[in-house]
């Protein structure tokens, strides 16, 4: 019996203690993520700046003042950075460490590498501390080379744009070369050649065959790729100024307006006569 309850003993402490290491492992508190992270290159020169995202809120009133003391940027040559620390209020697990150049005296380097240190001490609002310290090492970027770069790029670009601008004409030239009906003596040519003229005529007119057959291709492919356009964009059909194209014809009562059939305008006007007949008559009688 008392080694049954020994052994109850033991299995409750362990079990125990094993609680006890996963709350604390729950409480601690970590950095989840950076921007830039450790070691990346290329990293802005303007508005230099470390964003870090932890896994308990770091964004405490009471705690910002010794939190803030808790970040450091450092460059190669081992000087300090002024920085501000600011505080996310949309996200109280976000803080970002921003190089704070105001006054000139620590401007950012080109190509140069940048050292963002954080403290052990760093505390979350609910009092865990971060335990260890952390570097987060980025190298800025080479305007210059960048801009070397980017201009290599465009130059490639525009060679690039010659070149095919430059072969689509020479094609154009050759295929209007090609169209040219080629005007050969027979006679003379079957004399330099020692061949017959019904030879050079022959060989003229499969010239032109072959000519014709490839002006008739160049063409139908032509129409082919106007249509296929025409299709997938659609194509306008162009009004005489003051024209406009309608859908389907609509009844001039539709815009508000009203309209008099010839029966109608005539019935009208006949009854108008009528009137003005009757008046003449009247006026005659009372005379």
């Amino acid at each position: 019996m008392r080694k049954f309850s020994v052994s109850i003993c033991l299995v409750l402490m362990i079990l125990f203690s094993g609680c006890l290491v996963a709350f604390a492992a729950d409480d601690s508190l970590e950095i989840l993520n950076t921007y830039p992270v450790d070691g990346q290159k290329n990293t802005t020169v303007e508005n230099l700046s470390v964003k870090l995202n932890f896994n308990q809120s770091v964004s405490k009133k009471s705690n910002r003042d010794a939190n803030s003391k808790a970040f450091m940027i450092k460059g190669d040559d081992g000087k300090k950075v002024p920085i501000r620390v600011m505080y996310n209020p949309k996200d109280v697990k976000q803080v970002m460490v921003i190089a704070d150049n105001h006054d000139g005296s620590s401007k950012i380097k080109q190509d140069s590498k940048y050292t963002l240190y954080v403290s052990k001490d760093l505390v979350s609002d609910k009092g865990a501390k971060l335990g260890h310290d952390v570097e987060i090492k980025f190298t800025t970027m080479n305007q210059k080379r960048n801009t070397m770069i980017y201009m290599a790029m465009m130059v490639v670009m525009f060679g690039g744009m010659f070149y095919f601008t430059s072969r689509s004409a020479r094609k154009e030239r050759e295929a209007a070369s090609d169209d040219k009906e080629i005007k050969v003596n027979p006679y003379k040519e079957a004399k330099r050649t020692g061949k017959s003229v019904e030879e050079i005529v022959a060989k003229q007119e499969k010239e032109k065959a072959k000519r014709a057959e490839k002006a008739e291709k160049a063409r139908a492919k032509r129409e082919a790729e106007e249509a296929r356009l025409a299709e997938m964009y659609g194509e306008e059909e162009e009004l005489p100024p003051g024209h406009f194209k309608v859908n389907a014809p609509r009844p001039i009562s539709v815009a508000g307006g009203k309209t008099v059939s010839g029966r109608k305008a005539l019935a009208e006007s006949r009854r108008e006569q009528e009137e003005r007949w009757e008046k003449q008559a009247k006026k005659r009688n009372k005379k």
